[in-house]
């Protein structure tokens, strides 16, 4: 199956949009889930486009462990680090981190197909 059309990445994808509707067009005021549910979602999205990408052009049918980690990383890093140097609006929060690699975590156990006969089941 292909990626984009699992319910484990449109899940976060529509969490996102909806969150991002309620956000700056409703102006409605959802406390901690405005802090942490864009950190949350934004792994699995992205590394389900990615995995898209890869699958389109080089044949490939999951992410490994540690191009997972890396590129949680990585983008963490530019999201906390970087953005914030960028533009002021953007605020650092250590506690976003851990959303990152919950996000990781979701993407790792029902987006990332695993081998064999458990892929075709999924």
């Amino acid at each position: 199956m292909d990626i984009l059309f699992k319910p484990a990445w449109w899940i976060p994808a529509l969490l996102v949009s909806a969150h991002q509707l309620s956000q700056y067009v409703l102006h409605l005021d959802l406390g901690l889930i405005d802090d942490y549910l864009d950190p949350l979602l934004c792994i699995p999205i992205l590394l389900g486009l990615w995995l898209t990408e890869r699958r389109f052009f080089l044949r490939h049918h999951r992410l490994t462990g540690l191009e997972i980690v890396i590129a949680t990383a990585v983008l963490a890093v530019v999201f906390e680090e970087g953005f914030p140097l960028w533009q002021p609006d953007f605020v650092r929060d250590w506690w976003d981190y851990p959303a990152y690699a919950l996000g990781a975590l979701w993407f790792w156990w029902f987006i990332n197909p695993t081998t064999g006969a458990a892929a075709r089941a999924r």
